[in-house]
């Protein structure tokens, strides 16, 4: 079976687990929400988070009652995506209150986090080291270079690579062999390609099978979902 541990767009296949990002807007009403979680495939899952591109200071309160409620369903696995970006219009300082908080709600809940981050790798990590959270971070949609990757993963913080390995000279496929096996996933993102065209780019990569890198893969999400906390 295929893992996509992030997508905005879920394929119509019976062979994918799929992990669906949903974007909290308390502007739409909370039976919208739950009517997609209890219409939603048998292999379709979900993360909920507040996104630092579309954060309002007006309706704050409102959005993190709504994302509580959402996680709060057995089919919402992580939260997320949340994290910090410093090419976006949202204030820096906004942000980085938001994302401590989501980080505080994931480890009350007992979630993984599934972090954006753009230009932003070491204020996350300082912050990983601030709030010490028990539960696993995954940095997802990763294509930057060696050093901060090195960073990433001496912080035990799980790495997601999407379509930036179908690029040859790209830092994603440059790099993944730099990346243990059991802190790797792969993922769609909001890309127009399939989960499937991502693994034989992995694969080919990391010269092994593509059933090798499955099993790999699925082994690292029941680790990341089964997670009881760090001690």
């Amino acid at each position: 079976m295929y893992l996509n541990i992030h997508t905005h767009h879920i394929e119509a296949d019976e062979a994918i687990f799929q992990v669906q990002n949903l974007v909290i807007d308390s502007a739409i009403p909370v039976e919208v929400w739950e009517k997609q979680l209890e219409n939603s495939l048998p292999n379709q899952y979900f993360s909920a988070g507040l996104h630092p591109w579309y954060l309002k200071e007006e309706q704050l309160e409102a959005d993190l009652a709504l994302l509580k409620r959402i996680l709060t369903h057995p089919k919402v696995l992580f939260l997320g995506e949340c994290g910090l970006d410093k090419i976006c219009q949202t204030d820096w300082t906004f942000q980085i209150n938001v994302f401590k908080t989501q980080i505080q709600i994931a480890e009350a809940l007992q979630k993984p986090t599934v972090i954006h981050c753009v230009r932003a790798f070491s204020e996350i990590i300082q912050i990983k080291k601030l709030l010490r959270p028990k539960f696993p971070w995954l940095i997802h949609g990763f294509n930057n270079n060696e050093q901060i990757l090195k960073q990433l993963i001496q912080h035990q913080l799980y790495v997601s690579l999407g379509a930036a390995l179908l690029q040859d000279k790209s830092n994603a496929s440059r790099l993944i062999t730099s990346i243990p096996i059991k802190q790797l996933f792969l993922e769609t993102d909001d890309k127009n390609c399939t989960i499937s065209s991502i693994f034989v780019a992995a694969s080919n990569l990391l010269e092994v099978d593509i059933e090798y890198l499955q099993e790999k893969i699925y082994a690292n999400f029941k680790q990341i979902v089964e997670h009881q906390g760090s001690q």
